[in-house]
């Protein structure tokens, strides 16, 4: 009994070492990282979830992480209105960002902005409908951007992107990985009103609670051509100390 868990122990030791940067991952990812033939391949898999060691999450998914599917956005009393409002409308929308992601935070805000996507052909129906229910609309597409630092801060504040993509939202509301790329962006690239320190909390509360997808944060991420920044990040714990201070370096002398 002592040398199979030792075997399962070396076996889960290099799963962890060569598949944690791509938590969740499938049986054909395990294949030639185990180096072992299919039959006694599903065998292996098998005990390692039976003892604990990895967890079925899906159909041929696993991951190292035990995930907590009854883990439910909170949303913002502002958020909540904005989703009664938009959802008799029968227009295409979802909510993201802290909305999604507050029950990550240990300090949630009294008040801020809502991050809202809309079909791109129902965006001036979005705003009108908001608008008359007193809640401020800021464009947020290319052409319609205006900085948050003219911005007045408003109580009632929703930015609006337009979108096609609806596949990583849910019943109106976005994944919790597509809500962090979208707070990323929200806070590196459009002056958010969040401490970036505050959104690193965020992702390592997220981190310890659930298994986040990492190749689906990554995905998401390209669509915003941040998936640079994301990978980074995501696959940080595999990086060493000399590359980071390599690359900060070249920065330097940039």
């Amino acid at each position: 009994m002592g040398e199979k868990n030792s075997a399962l122990d070396n076996k889960i030791n290099v799963i962890r070492n060569k598949l944690a940067h791509k938590d969740p991952f499938t049986v054909a990812d395990l294949g030639p990282v185990l180096e072992e033939k299919k039959s006694t391949l599903y065998w292996t898999i098998w005990n390692l979830a039976q003892k604990g060691y990895i967890y079925k999450i899906g159909k041929g998914l696993y991951s190292l992480q035990k995930k907590e599917p009854d883990i439910q956005p909170i949303l913002s009393p502002l958020g909540n209105r904005v989703l009664g409002i938009l959802r008799e409308s029968g227009y295409e929308f979802f909510i993201s960002g802290l909305d999604i992601l507050s029950i990550f935070m240990e300090h949630v805000p009294e008040t801020y902005p809502v991050l809202l996507y809309g079909n791109r052909y129902s965006l001036d129906e979005l705003s009108e409908l908001l608008s008359k229910n007193d809640i401020a609309v800021v464009h947020r597409d290319t052409g319609k951007y205006q900085s948050m630092l003219q911005i007045p801060m408003l109580k009632d504040l929703a930015l609006l992107y337009p979108t096609n993509e609806f596949s990583y939202a849910e019943n109106s509301l976005a994944s919790f990985e597509k809500a962090l790329v979208d707070m990323y962006y929200e806070v590196t690239r459009q002056e958010y009103p969040l401490p970036l320190q505050e959104l690193v909390r965020i992702f390592k509360n997220i981190k310890r609670r659930i298994s986040l997808d990492t190749n689906k944060l990554v995905k998401i991420a390209s669509r915003r051509s941040i998936h640079y920044d994301i990978r980074y990040i995501v696959e940080r714990d595999f990086i060493s100390d000399k590359a980071i201070e390599f690359v900060t370096l070249l920065k330097r002398q940039d």
